[in-house]
């Protein structure tokens, strides 16, 4: 005996068909999942809704805080943060009443503003 005959595959309980069945379906779900790799963004197509204005804007207000509580703040930063911060509260509350469109955009661009309020002084660090 020689060497060639420890190398041989072990047969496989599955018939010669469920083999290649088998082996075909695992082609297809990994040419599957690359072919939604590929699909154009264009199709993909995010708006907001009340809910997830109400978590961008819990996401935001823990920002805030964290930016309070690191102390580098200066008085009328923090005034201004507070200020973003209850503007962009009241549009979210809005929108979550009434969802029409101009309350949802009107809400989104204040939890912009709110965001940009919060990153504001990291502008200013860089550019000194």
């Amino acid at each position: 005996m020689g060497y060639a005959s420890y190398m041989k595959r072990p047969v496989s309980a599955f018939p010669f068909f469920l083999r290649r069945f088998r082996g075909l379906c695992c082609t297809m779900v990994g040419v599957s999942l690359l072919a939604g790799c590929q699909a154009s963004m264009a199709t993909v197509k995010i708006t907001p809704t009340p809910t997830t204005l109400i978590y961008s804007y819990i996401i935001a207000h823990g920002m805030a805080r964290g930016r309070v509580m690191s102390g580098d703040l200066a008085p009328q930063d923090v005034i201004r943060l507070a200020q973003a911060d209850q503007m962009a509260l009241l549009s979210v509350l809005m929108a979550e009443k009434e969802p029409s469109y101009e309350n949802i955009k009107y809400a989104k661009r204040n939890g912009e503003n709110f965001i940009g309020v919060i990153r504001c002084n990291d502008y200013y660090e860089y550019v000194k």
